[in-house]
């Protein structure tokens, strides 16, 4: 199963997508880098993904080492998790307890190259891991149907 790095921090459903499309003002920008040079990355992290960052150098900025250090360590810190990709919109998050994310696209659009993570628009709880795998849950995510799945994970 695929692990991906996802900020701790849900942004807002269409935000990304609707905050390209009104940065760009109708110009058709066809690389990243193009992207980034016509309005500096500072202003895209933010008006995009609402980050302050201290570099217009991303690999520079504070955020990006905190990345750095949980790909490294395969270990959650205060700014992002690990998680482990179950399709193309959804991930599931396992600690102590059961959170599913719905991820925000990075299909090819010239913003998702920006960054190297992803983002989310929800988080939910699923239920706690108790003694379970993480293989075992994610079997039962595909496998329980909704009700068997909460009631196995006591999430209620």
């Amino acid at each position: 199963m695929e692990k991906i790095i996802v900020r701790d921090r849900i942004l807002n459903r269409g935000h990304v997508n609707s905050s390209f499309i009104n940065l760009c003002n109708d110009i058709c920008y066809t690389s990243c880098e193009s992207f980034i040079k016509s309005h500096g990355l500072q202003k895209i992290m933010k008006m995009l993904y609402c980050e302050e960052i201290d570099n217009d150098i991303l690999e520079k900025s504070g955020l990006y080492q905190s990345y750095s250090a949980i790909v490294e360590s395969q270990e959650d810190n205060n700014l992002f998790k690990c998680l482990y990709r179950i399709d193309e919109e959804f991930a599931v998050h396992l600690s102590e307890n059961i959170y599913l994310y719905h991820l925000i696209p990075k299909n090819g659009e010239v913003y998702s190259s920006v960054i190297p993570w992803f983002y989310a628009d929800s988080k939910k709880y699923y239920g706690d891991t108790w003694w379970e795998s993480d293989d075992e849950i994610i079997d039962s995510l595909y496998n329980l149907s909704v009700l068997e799945f909460l009631k196995r994970y006591k999430a209620y």
